[in-house]
């Protein structure tokens, strides 16, 4: 499956000045899930605000992402910067930096992708990530943990989830200029940043640019404790959707509501396959860069 989505945060990431020709430069390779990762929703970025149409705030606490395969090169075959070895990030403790590599001939290379994939036995962690959720990350197979909050009206609803969504993201675009991969300029720093658009977890429609963010769907799904698992979403049928109150979930206007796949193929029909789905295509180059992204 092959998808080519535009998240709803809109985010630029800064090239270095210079100039494009002759010579080195260097290029930066970070991660970032934005705002969203350290402070939760609402956020407010350049003006627009991003929040839940129902009414919840959420926050998160961890947002552990894996990286790997991370390349740089042209289409005339000549490489860049290959770095296949994979490393774990914390996203709501910072935007990490990842890689920066000097000499590297200054002109266009086109072709930018990396791995969004479950850690092996060699990948390392950045930054503050704690051993026993890497450890956690190998033993599941899972590409992202998150945890966090959600809250409305006084009640509070924890989540946890590990995604086992392994992805291949290539030919990105860059999002400062809509141009393939990136320019790197002499005597600069080029920063190469895979953004992660954590809205997209909340997402209620795939296949369009614009989607709401919703959560009683999944605060719904929780058990007989606080936490709404990873397995309580498989229990969310997404023709039948069930609010808070046990009966069907309902939008703004008061009508049956029911999250919309579009054209994107689902194992099943529920929330956690949807999400699953939408989180697919959650990184991008340079804030709103697109990739064509393939499931591995």
């Amino acid at each position: 499956m092959k998808m080519r989505w535009l998240g709803v945060v809109i985010v630029a990431a800064a090239i270095g000045c210079g100039d494009e020709g002759d010579g080195e430069g260097s290029v930066l390779v970070r991660v970032s899930g934005e705002g969203a990762a350290k402070v939760g929703y609402p956020y407010e970025k350049n003006g627009a605000r991003i929040a839940f149409v129902d009414g919840f705030r959420v926050q998160f606490s961890k947002v552990l992402t894996s990286v790997a395969a991370v390349r740089l090169a042209s289409a005339d075959d000549r490489v860049a910067l290959d770095e296949p070895g994979g490393l774990v990030v914390d996203l709501h403790e910072g935007d990490p930096v990842l890689y920066e590599t000097a000499g590297i001939a200054a002109r266009r290379w086109d072709r930018f992708s990396f791995r969004i994939v479950p850690p092996d036995a060699s990948a390392k962690a950045v930054g503050e990530v704690d051993p026993s959720d890497l450890e956690r990350m190998r033993a599941g197979g899972f590409a992202y943990w998150v945890e966090g909050t959600a809250e409305r009206g006084g009640a509070t609803y924890r989540f946890a989830w590990g995604l086992a969504n392994p992805v291949r993201a290539t030919n990105c675009t860059n999002g400062v200029d809509g141009t393939d991969g990136l320019v790197v300029r002499r005597s600069a720093t080029t920063v190469a940043e895979i953004t992660i658009h954590l809205d997209h977890l909340f997402w209620d429609t795939l296949g369009t640019e614009i989607s709401k963010l919703r959560f009683e769907a999944i605060a719904a799904a929780r058990g007989d404790d606080d936490v709404v698992t990873w397995e309580e979403l498989g229990k969310q049928n997404l023709d039948d959707l069930r609010g808070l109150d046990g009966g069907p979930l309902l939008d703004e206007q008061g009508r049956r509501l029911v999250y919309d796949p579009g054209a994107v193929p689902l194992p099943d029909r529920t929330l956690q396959s949807f999400i699953l789905a939408t989180s697919a295509s959650q990184a991008h180059l340079n804030g709103t860069g697109l990739c064509t992204v393939s499931r591995m």
